[in-house]
């Protein structure tokens, strides 16, 4: 008996010892995917096509501050041209940062970050669904608003969990973008969520503003969005409201999300989403549609099989489609 206190007691002293600092977390992510075109006049086109590899690295430098870097690669999209000719330089995959910040966590409920980070609403959609490797985010599909900038936020969470903002300063033009004028973006999101405390549901309902200013054209952005989500181990759902104004074009959306889930075999996935870029011109508008089966092997392990469809609400009869089996690789 004296032998196993002893164990014991050295296992509970190992468990009380302060972390070793610095605590390195790796982790990645690879979403991949094969597509059929069911377009007429496609002729049966198909391919298989990496969309994303993300490779994260998560610091804990001390009990005041972290460090987060990413590492994204994709294929180099076409540059336009001012004339409307496009030009890419290299088809290869290619090895670009996405996250690059310095937090500062010793702040009470609060975390301030600096550095190129997440902005505050454009990636919530993507947390909350699990669905990344299957569609973006409505915001960042239409292109309404960028996924990370370079900025300030300071964020907090307050009573469990009840309470979530996040409040961002950014250069504006998004990371993939240099800074063009003196002009900044102020973004903030407040999220309330009533069942924070409950394990296994959640509620979070969203608002959501950015003002973006452009001194060179002198015609600042307004953006702004609404959000209510639900989740429950057998089912998820979201819906939002999105609308963007710059001078005399103003835009309005709507995106649903609907997952009913058996968490140890399969679940659906449903997605409706609906953007007008002008509210005062007409059959402008373009809908999409995503429906299928999807199933999680492990926690980032998935596939998922969808019908996909777009169209220009003008042409409803030239709309695109076809079959896509999408992957989820992750550690």
């Amino acid at each position: 008996m004296p032998i196993l206190a002893l164990i014991l007691s050295i296992a509970h002293a190992a468990d009380d010892a302060p972390p070793k600092f610095p605590i390195v977390k790796p982790g990645g992510m690879i979403f991949a995917r094969y597509q059929y075109d069911l377009t007429d006049g496609a002729e049966g086109a198909n391919a298989f096509a990496v969309d994303r590899v993300y490779l994260r690295t998560d610091v804990a430098i001390n009990k005041r501050f972290a460090a987060r870097i990413t590492l994204d690669a994709d294929r180099m999209k076409p540059l336009e041209f001012g004339d409307g000719t496009e030009a890419t330089f290299d088809t290869k995959y290619r090895v670009f940062v996405k996250h690059a910040y310095l937090a500062v966590k010793d702040l009470g409920p609060l975390e301030l970050r600096a550095g190129m980070i997440d902005t505050p609403y454009a990636p919530y959609y993507d947390g909350f669904t699990d669905n990344r490797y299957i569609t973006k985010s409505f915001a960042d599909e239409f292109g309404l608003l960028d996924t990370a900038d370079l900025g300030v936020a300071l964020l907090g969470k307050h009573g469990d969990g009840l309470v979530d903002w996040n409040l961002s300063l950014l250069n504006g033009e998004g990371y993939g973008k240099v800074e063009v004028d003196a002009g900044k973006s102020v973004q903030a999101r407040v999220t309330v969520d009533p069942l924070a405390k409950m394990e296994d549901r959640a509620l979070p309902l969203t608002g959501f503003a950015a003002y973006s200013g452009h001194p060179t054209t002198g015609i600042p952005t307004l953006t702004w969005a609404g959000a209510a989500g639900f989740q429950m181990p057998r089912l998820l759902v979201w819906a939002e409201v999105m609308g963007k104004s710059e001078g005399d074009k103003s835009g309005f959306g709507y995106s649903g999300t609907l997952n009913p889930r058996l968490p140890k075999y399969a679940g659906l996935v449903f997605r409706y989403d609906h953007w007008d870029p002008d509210g005062a011109t007409d059959d402008d508008a373009t809908t999409a549609l995503i429906g299928g089966v999807e199933k999680d092997f492990l926690d980032k392990v998935a596939v998922a099989v969808t019908y996909e469809r777009s169209w220009a609400d003008a042409m409803p009869q030239a709309a695109e489609h076809g079959i896509v089996v999408h992957m989820q690789a992750g550690f």
